[in-house]
């Protein structure tokens, strides 16, 4: 075996596996190590900024590690968009780059290059990487993806990088001159220490508080704390609400679930907070599209009390918490819940309270229903989320197919929905539906997206072509960029640039663009027979491109 064969055995030992891959010469012997296997199953897609999202949806999908390898020069840099995505949202993944040969690299000189398509990927990827690392001697290569997993998975996971000159790939050594990576205490993350005082002010808060509220984020997802967590709520009767990287934490319809908060979020959740006298804050880092601009007053009333596993969250600017536990979400539930114990308290006029607040304020307003022509996208998305089945998985794009979706989706039990909402790309949809459908066993997902970032992956549509992936993509036709069209009108006095056909951007026939990608085509034109056009798409075994023609002016 060379070196690059063994990486492919250990990562199969691992159990990867699927890796996501555009084949390159930098790569080549990695290329054709993972061609040979017979126990991962390569994913080719036509563009590295793909396989960086696939990878990632990939592994929250399967609650895994996500695995990429790409080519040198161009293959690295195009993938980092992915892996910022990976880096803000906390997913761990691992990228296999090829590089040029050891003593072509420009290490150690003033040379901008020396390679064909050589580029220090390492110091580019480092500022969004757990561990980024280039591989100079053969016996290290086992070592520094043993490291790089480990590293990528510890305590706040994220994306790690390992980049590998092709004479190393190649070359041949014995399996006993391997270096082999061995974790100990010193390069262990976890918080595994609560102090009894601490969970004592916990309890002390909640016993105190009229109208506490849980604010509850990926962070106990990550933990695989789920269950834990629902037990916490159901101690001590709380309400909570999740933040959109948490949106399927539970179903929309737990009795004490009351909504996800937000700039774009849900009315009735916004007030909620800022009527709560205690916020307990568990898992979620609290970003500004969560708590405003005007950070200042967020939950102004309410006494905040932060679980994060990462100090620097606890710590930043916008945040004035009162109470900070640097720990594992999961951690932390299990030991304030076997202190819980027999505790003693009714937040049943509180949650009634939130619950009236809710029927206030609904999300999806009559006179969108009632509507025939064209498609509003809050009706749209309120249908789809009543027709999907439990077992579906829900990935959006950008701009309003993100915010409106997450906004109005029901989620039921079972079913997985998410996005990449710290950097939030555009065109993250369906490269991200590819990566949860194979992390699904191929089984249907559901691909919202807008026409502005369709257009970023598009080429991906050649994937869901080849593997022939039972993917129904709806996107909406509104014209452009819908948010940044609102955002010029609003502040810039209606003075419009790049953000539709008047202003520079125009798009495709999709139903030519279907036909060229052998992929079925629909178009939805209005709100009549609604349920029947989306019942018809869902019911169809292969992959569906569905336009929704949508008021180019909706809020």
């Amino acid at each position: 075996m060379n070196v690059s064969e063994k990486i492919i055995q250990y990562l199969a030992d691992y159990g990867v596996g699927h890796i996501f891959t555009v084949s390159g010469g930098g790569s080549i012997f990695l290329n054709d190590a993972l061609g040979k296997s017979k126990r991962i199953k390569y994913i080719c897609c036509h563009h590295e900024q793909a396989v960086a999202m696939a990878a990632e949806s990939y592994a929250r999908m399967k609650k895994t590690l996500g695995v990429s390898l790409v080519t040198t020069g161009p293959g690295g840099t195009n993938a980092i968009t992915g892996i910022a995505g990976a880096w803000m949202d906390s997913v761990p993944t691992l990228t296999i780059s090829g590089q040029v040969f050891l003593e072509q690299t420009i290490k150690g000189t003033d040379l901008r290059q020396l390679g064909i398509q050589e580029i220090n990927i390492v110091d580019i990827v480092k500022p969004i990487t757990k561990y980024a690392v280039m591989v100079e001697r053969s016996e290290d290569a086992i070592y520094e993806i043993q490291k790089a997993i480990y590293i990528a998975n510890d305590g706040r996971p994220g994306p790690t990088w390992v980049d590998i000159p092709a004479n190393i790939q190649n070359s041949s050594i014995k399996t006993s001159e391997f270096k082999v990576f061995q974790k100990n205490k010193s390069n262990n993350t976890d918080q595994k220490f609560i102090s009894s005082k601490v969970i004592d002010n916990v309890i002390r808060a909640i016993k105190k508080a009229k109208r506490p509220l849980i604010y509850a984020g990926r962070g106990i997802q990550i933990a695989n704390a789920e269950e834990t967590f629902l037990n916490f709520v159901r101690k001590t009767g709380i309400p909570f609400v999740t933040s959109w990287n948490a949106s399927d934490l539970v179903a929309s319809d737990h009795s004490h679930y009351v909504g996800r908060p937000g700039m774009f979020g849900q009315r009735h959740a916004n007030f909620i907070i800022q009527n709560s006298d205690l916020m307990l804050i568990i898992g979620a880092r609290l970003s500004l599209p969560q708590i405003s601009y005007n950070f200042k007053d967020f939950g102004r009333n309410a006494f905040k009390i932060m679980v994060d596993i990462d100090k620097a969250e606890l710590d930043k600017k916008t945040l004035d918490i009162d109470i900070k536990i640097n720990a594992d979400a999961g951690f932390f539930l299990k030991k304030v819940n076997n202190i819980l114990g027999g505790i003693k308290t009714d937040f049943t006029n509180w949650l009634n309270y939130c619950k009236n607040l809710e029927k206030k304020y609904p999300l999806v307003l009559k006179e969108w229903k009632k509507a025939k022509d064209p498609v509003n996208s809050y009706n749209f998305i309120d249908i789809l989320s009543e027709k999907l089945k439990g077992d579906d998985v829900i990935i959006t794009d950008m701009g309003i197919s993100f915010t409106g979706t997450h906004q109005t989706f029901r989620v039921k039990k079972g079913q997985r929905f998410y996005t990449n909402s710290g950097f939030a790309s555009m065109g993250w949809g369906l490269p991200a539906a590819i990566g949860a459908c194979f992390g699904n066993s191929n089984k249907r997902v559901i691909c919202i997206a807008g026409d502005g970032g369709f257009q970023m992956t598009s080429q991906e549509l050649a994937t869901v072509m080849h593997y022939k992936l039972p993917i129904k993509i709806f996107i909406y036709n509104n014209g452009g960029y819908l948010t940044i069209k609102q955002t010029q009108e609003i502040n810039f006095n209606g003075q419009l640039m790049g953000c539709n056909d008047e202003t520079g951007l125009s798009f495709p026939k999709y139903k030519q663009l279907g036909k060229a990608y052998d992929i079925k085509s629909i178009c939805i034109k209005n709100q009549v027979n609604l349920r029947a056009k989306i019942n018809e798409i869902l019911e169809y075994t292969g992959p569906v491109l569905c336009k929704l023609i949508m008021d180019r002016d909706q809020p």
